[in-house]
């Protein structure tokens, strides 16, 4: 498994910036800095969001190297979400009386847009 330093050269390297002093200029800070975090040095949690933002990679991935870069920007597969939310829904059906199904349909109805 990589270092939290060698993700954010990978980082870098992925996303064009190409400098480290213009990473440094972007975050605000000195690009001394930015050398001790590729050294796997101290970084504040505020650092790492923030370098996680400017770099547009996942803090999860940045930090202790699950998933992948881009997991941030990943999208759940909207089929199995909705088989999963038809059957909870089916399950709360099949347990209540038939009044109270008339009134989960009126309040679902009232929330959905027009």
């Amino acid at each position: 498994m990589s270092t939290r330093g060698e993700r954010l050269t990978e980082a870098m390297e992925i996303r064009g910036m190409r400098k480290q002093h213009a990473l440094a200029f972007t975050l605000g800070v000195n690009e001394s800095t930015v050398t001790r975090w590729k050294n796997d040095g101290p970084m504040s949690l505020d650092s790492a969001i923030a370098l996680c933002e400017a770099l547009d990679m996942s803090l999860d991935w940045f930090l202790v190297g699950l998933g992948s870069i881009d997991r941030h920007t990943a999208r759940p597969d909207m089929s199995t979400i909705d088989e999963r939310l038809w059957s909870s829904f089916k399950k709360i059906g099949d347990a209540m009386t038939a009044q109270s199904k008339s009134l989960f349909i009126a309040l679902v109805d009232s929330m959905a847009p027009r």
